[in-house]
């Protein structure tokens, strides 16, 4: 058995027989015996690999800028939907 660590930022799959994948997640260690492995294992990155303090700093950013868009999002999903209910009120044959 070797042991496999992930690395990288995002999953990594390595094909063994049987048609299965074992999929490690960033972090994750997992064993397997290398005589079941088919085709190349994918590159898990190296043990020095870690995020930085820029990266953190750009990661926070990207999530408040989502969380801004998800605000826009329901606020203009709410204006549609009362926009389409005046809309059938204005259409309705009465």
């Amino acid at each position: 058995m070797k042991t496999f660590t992930n690395h990288t930022a995002g999953p990594r799959g390595i094909n063994v027989q049987g048609g299965v994948t074992r999929w490690i997640e960033p972090g994750q260690s997992v064993e397997i015996d290398p005589k079941t492995i088919v085709g190349d294992v994918p590159d898990l990155g190296k043990a020095g690999d870690t995020t930085s303090a820029d990266d953190a700093e750009l990661v926070e950013s990207v999530q408040a800028e989502n969380a801004a868009l998800k605000e826009q999002v329901d606020a203009l999903t709410k204006a549609n939907a009362d926009l389409t209910t005046k809309l059938e009120a204005a259409t309705k044959k009465a």
